[in-house]
Protein backbone atom coordinates (compact mmCIF):
# COMPACT_ATOMS: atom_id res chain seq x y z
CA UNK A 1 0.00 0.00 0.00
CA UNK A 2 3.11 2.49 0.42
CA UNK A 3 3.23 2.07 -3.40
CA UNK A 4 -0.05 3.42 -3.60
CA UNK A 5 0.30 6.26 -0.84
CA UNK A 6 3.65 7.10 -2.98
CA UNK A 7 1.68 7.12 -6.51
CA UNK A 8 -1.30 9.11 -4.58
CA UNK A 9 1.59 11.97 -4.02
CA UNK A 10 2.96 11.92 -7.68
CA UNK A 11 -0.11 12.01 -8.83
CA UNK A 12 -1.05 15.47 -6.72
CA UNK A 13 2.10 16.98 -7.00
CA UNK A 14 2.22 16.34 -10.23
CA UNK A 15 -1.78 17.90 -10.86
CA UNK A 16 -0.46 20.69 -8.92
CA UNK A 17 2.67 21.88 -10.87
CA UNK A 18 0.10 21.97 -14.12
CA UNK A 19 -2.35 24.30 -12.02
CA UNK A 20 0.83 26.30 -11.26
CA UNK A 21 2.12 26.51 -15.04
CA UNK A 22 -1.06 27.26 -16.36
CA UNK A 23 -2.37 29.79 -13.77
CA UNK A 24 1.34 31.48 -15.24
CA UNK A 25 1.12 31.00 -18.45
CA UNK A 26 -2.27 32.35 -18.19
CA UNK A 27 -1.43 36.02 -16.11
CA UNK A 28 1.80 36.26 -16.88
CA UNK A 29 2.03 39.84 -16.91
CA UNK A 30 1.41 39.23 -13.05
CA UNK A 31 4.59 37.43 -12.17
CA UNK A 32 7.31 40.19 -12.54
CA UNK A 33 10.53 37.64 -11.96
CA UNK A 34 9.28 35.84 -14.89
CA UNK A 35 11.29 37.70 -18.00
CA UNK A 36 10.65 36.43 -21.29
CA UNK A 37 7.88 33.80 -20.15
CA UNK A 38 11.23 32.01 -19.03
CA UNK A 39 10.80 31.07 -15.21
CA UNK A 40 13.72 32.64 -12.69
CA UNK A 41 16.24 29.83 -11.58
CA UNK A 42 14.67 30.34 -8.36
CA UNK A 43 11.58 29.01 -9.18
CA UNK A 44 12.92 25.40 -9.75
CA UNK A 45 14.55 25.37 -6.91
CA UNK A 46 11.03 26.44 -5.06
CA UNK A 47 8.94 23.47 -6.91
CA UNK A 48 11.59 20.73 -6.68
CA UNK A 49 12.16 21.50 -2.75
CA UNK A 50 8.65 21.57 -2.07
CA UNK A 51 7.76 18.34 -4.23
CA UNK A 52 10.03 16.67 -2.79
CA UNK A 53 8.85 17.53 1.25
CA UNK A 54 5.38 17.11 0.01
CA UNK A 55 6.61 13.98 -1.32
CA UNK A 56 8.65 13.20 2.16
CA UNK A 57 5.72 13.80 4.24
CA UNK A 58 3.55 11.69 2.16
CA UNK A 59 5.84 8.54 3.08
CA UNK A 60 6.23 10.28 7.32
CA UNK A 61 2.31 9.88 6.81
CA UNK A 62 2.28 5.97 5.75
CA UNK A 63 4.57 4.98 8.23
CA UNK A 64 4.58 6.89 11.32
CA UNK A 65 0.55 7.55 11.68
CA UNK A 66 -0.34 4.05 10.42
CA UNK A 67 -3.72 4.34 12.80
CA UNK A 68 -5.56 6.77 10.20
CA UNK A 69 -7.90 5.08 7.11
CA UNK A 70 -6.11 5.14 3.19
CA UNK A 71 -8.40 7.99 2.37
CA UNK A 72 -8.19 10.18 5.20
CA UNK A 73 -4.14 10.15 4.69
CA UNK A 74 -4.27 10.26 1.26
CA UNK A 75 -6.75 13.73 1.64
CA UNK A 76 -3.46 14.98 3.66
CA UNK A 77 -1.44 14.61 0.68
CA UNK A 78 -3.25 16.14 -1.79
CA UNK A 79 -3.86 19.57 0.16
CA UNK A 80 -0.09 18.93 0.86
CA UNK A 81 0.51 19.19 -2.84
CA UNK A 82 -2.35 21.99 -3.53
CA UNK A 83 -0.24 24.67 -0.66
CA UNK A 84 3.07 25.22 -2.04
CA UNK A 85 1.96 26.21 -5.44
CA UNK A 86 -0.92 28.27 -3.47
CA UNK A 87 1.42 29.71 -1.54
CA UNK A 88 3.85 30.65 -4.62
CA UNK A 89 1.03 32.54 -6.28
CA UNK A 90 0.30 34.63 -3.27
CA UNK A 91 4.10 35.86 -2.77
CA UNK A 92 4.22 36.48 -5.98
CA UNK A 93 0.93 38.48 -6.88
CA UNK A 94 -0.72 38.76 -3.84
CA UNK A 95 -3.64 36.61 -4.84
CA UNK A 96 -5.45 33.19 -4.82
CA UNK A 97 -6.71 32.46 -8.15
CA UNK A 98 -9.99 30.34 -8.53
CA UNK A 99 -8.17 27.93 -9.88
CA UNK A 100 -6.17 26.03 -7.52
CA UNK A 101 -9.96 26.17 -5.28
CA UNK A 102 -11.90 24.50 -7.95
CA UNK A 103 -8.51 21.86 -8.24
CA UNK A 104 -8.67 21.18 -4.68
CA UNK A 105 -13.26 20.82 -4.69
CA UNK A 106 -12.64 18.68 -7.84
CA UNK A 107 -10.13 16.35 -5.97
CA UNK A 108 -12.09 16.44 -2.74
CA UNK A 109 -15.23 15.31 -4.55
CA UNK A 110 -13.21 12.61 -5.93
CA UNK A 111 -11.67 11.29 -2.97
CA UNK A 112 -15.36 11.11 -1.56
CA UNK A 113 -16.35 9.13 -4.33
CA UNK A 114 -14.00 6.49 -3.18
CA UNK A 115 -15.16 7.34 0.54
CA UNK A 116 -18.37 6.41 -0.73
CA UNK A 117 -17.19 3.19 -2.33
CA UNK A 118 -14.84 2.04 0.51
CA UNK A 119 -15.38 3.74 3.59
CA UNK A 120 -19.36 4.84 3.93
CA UNK A 121 -18.99 3.44 7.22
CA UNK A 122 -17.47 6.21 8.51
CA UNK A 123 -18.42 8.66 6.47
CA UNK A 124 -21.01 10.72 7.71
CA UNK A 125 -19.30 11.57 10.88
CA UNK A 126 -16.41 13.09 8.18
CA UNK A 127 -18.63 14.90 6.35
CA UNK A 128 -20.09 16.69 9.14
CA UNK A 129 -17.01 17.46 10.74
CA UNK A 130 -15.27 19.15 7.72
CA UNK A 131 -18.30 20.84 6.30
CA UNK A 132 -18.29 22.39 10.09
CA UNK A 133 -14.87 23.21 9.75
CA UNK A 134 -15.66 24.98 6.44
CA UNK A 135 -18.50 27.23 7.49
CA UNK A 136 -16.44 27.89 10.71
CA UNK A 137 -13.41 29.01 8.56
CA UNK A 138 -14.77 31.39 6.07
CA UNK A 139 -17.14 32.86 8.98
CA UNK A 140 -14.34 33.81 10.97
CA UNK A 141 -12.33 35.02 7.66
CA UNK A 142 -15.05 37.00 6.86
CA UNK A 143 -15.10 38.92 10.22
CA UNK A 144 -11.84 39.44 9.87
CA UNK A 145 -11.63 40.47 6.82
CA UNK A 146 -14.37 42.99 8.03
CA UNK A 147 -12.66 44.09 11.28
CA UNK A 148 -9.70 44.78 9.83
CA UNK A 149 -8.50 45.97 6.23
CA UNK A 150 -6.11 43.78 4.48
CA UNK A 151 -6.24 40.85 7.14
CA UNK A 152 -7.63 38.49 5.09
CA UNK A 153 -8.74 38.85 0.96
CA UNK A 154 -11.29 37.00 -1.24
CA UNK A 155 -8.69 34.01 -2.16
CA UNK A 156 -7.61 33.30 1.35
CA UNK A 157 -11.63 32.59 2.34
CA UNK A 158 -12.47 30.42 -0.25
CA UNK A 159 -8.78 28.37 0.38
CA UNK A 160 -10.47 28.19 3.93
CA UNK A 161 -13.35 26.60 2.75
CA UNK A 162 -11.00 23.57 0.44
CA UNK A 163 -9.03 23.06 3.75
CA UNK A 164 -11.85 22.47 5.95
CA UNK A 165 -12.99 19.98 3.50
CA UNK A 166 -9.75 17.97 3.89
CA UNK A 167 -8.81 18.44 7.27
CA UNK A 168 -12.43 18.46 9.19
CA UNK A 169 -12.18 20.29 12.83
CA UNK A 170 -9.13 17.96 14.27
CA UNK A 171 -7.33 19.40 11.61
CA UNK A 172 -8.24 22.66 11.16
CA UNK A 173 -7.22 23.75 14.85
CA UNK A 174 -3.72 23.37 14.54
CA UNK A 175 -3.05 23.84 11.03
CA UNK A 176 -4.71 27.37 11.38
CA UNK A 177 -2.89 27.97 14.99
CA UNK A 178 0.69 27.66 13.94
CA UNK A 179 -0.42 29.09 10.38
CA UNK A 180 -1.21 32.46 12.62
CA UNK A 181 2.54 32.16 14.60
CA UNK A 182 3.89 31.81 11.36
CA UNK A 183 2.04 34.29 10.02
CA UNK A 184 2.93 36.33 13.12
CA UNK A 185 6.66 36.07 13.06
CA UNK A 186 7.16 36.59 9.29
CA UNK A 187 5.26 40.15 10.28
CA UNK A 188 7.44 40.83 12.27
CA UNK A 189 10.42 39.93 10.35
CA UNK A 190 9.56 42.14 7.79
CA UNK A 191 8.77 45.06 9.69
CA UNK A 192 11.41 45.02 11.88
CA UNK A 193 14.22 44.49 8.50
CA UNK A 194 11.54 47.45 7.18
CA UNK A 195 11.02 45.62 3.67
CA UNK A 196 7.04 46.34 4.88
CA UNK A 197 5.35 49.21 6.19
CA UNK A 198 2.26 48.34 8.81
CA UNK A 199 -0.06 49.87 6.02
CA UNK A 200 1.32 47.07 3.48
CA UNK A 201 -0.73 43.49 2.96
CA UNK A 202 1.32 40.66 3.99
CA UNK A 203 0.67 37.57 1.79
CA UNK A 204 -1.30 34.88 4.38
CA UNK A 205 -0.31 31.67 1.58
CA UNK A 206 3.51 31.05 2.60
CA UNK A 207 2.51 31.26 6.25
CA UNK A 208 -0.72 29.14 5.60
CA UNK A 209 1.51 26.38 3.78
CA UNK A 210 3.67 26.16 6.71
CA UNK A 211 1.40 26.20 9.22
CA UNK A 212 -0.28 23.35 7.95
CA UNK A 213 2.80 21.48 6.64
CA UNK A 214 3.75 21.56 10.59
CA UNK A 215 0.74 20.56 11.78
CA UNK A 216 0.10 17.17 9.72
CA UNK A 217 3.90 16.36 10.28
CA UNK A 218 3.23 16.54 14.15
CA UNK A 219 -0.43 15.28 14.21
CA UNK A 220 -1.07 13.82 11.44
CA UNK A 221 -4.52 15.53 11.37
Amino acid sequence: MLGVMILCGVMANGAAAGLLHREIRKNRDQYKRWKEGKPPSAFWGYSGGMIALAMGLTIFLYCFYGDNTFLFTVKRVILLALLWPVAYTDFETMRIPNLFVAGGLAARVLVLAAELLFEREDLLPAILSEAAASVILFLVAALCALIVKNSIGGGDMKLFIVMGLFLGLQGTWGAMFLSLVVSFVIAVVVLVSKKKSRKDAIPFGPALMIGTYLSIFLTGM
